[in-house]
């Protein structure tokens, strides 16, 4: 059984910053190693991502919701005094997005055959009392 937060972060996550490292290297002419600084990664993973040996396996650059985010994000550490914490904000609605909007269902069928995606809720973090099973609380 794979769990969606793998799928995000092993798929959706890596595509995305993808995207952004893209952006910041071809929009703002940043090298692979200030891209990479500003995106907390590795100049490996940058270079990786170029040559599409890494975060290739969901095309979230169809979404037109994720395209707009990943150029605010490029946008926001491109600048002259980066604003992370928007930046990280952004990038951690884009994993609840592609989570919540069942964008991931598909390359979960395909990485899990036996799996059912219709009708699963896995997804949307919660399990109604039809399900028998208590809702998680978040403090405050």
């Amino acid at each position: 059984m794979i769990h969606p937060y793998e799928i995000v972060s092993k798929s959706a996550l890596p595509a995305f910053r993808a995207m952004v490292s893209k952006r910041l290297t071809d929009d703002y002419d940043m090298t692979q190693q200030e891209a990479a600084l500003r995106l907390g990664v590795t100049q490996a993973s940058v270079s990786n991502y170029a040559r599409k040996a890494r975060g290739v396996m969901v095309n979230l650059e169809v979404d037109a919701n994720i395209a707009g985010a990943a150029d605010r994000v490029a946008g926001l550490l491109a600048a002259e005094k980066p604003d992370l914490r928007e930046a990280l904000r952004i990038m951690t609605e884009v994993c609840d997005y592609v989570r919540v909007n069942h964008v991931l269902c598909v390359l979960h069928t395909e990485l899990e055959p036996g799996f059912k995606t219709d009708g699963c809720a896995a997804c949307m973090g919660s399990l109604g009392p039809e399900d028998g099973m208590l809702r998680l609380k978040t403090a405050r």
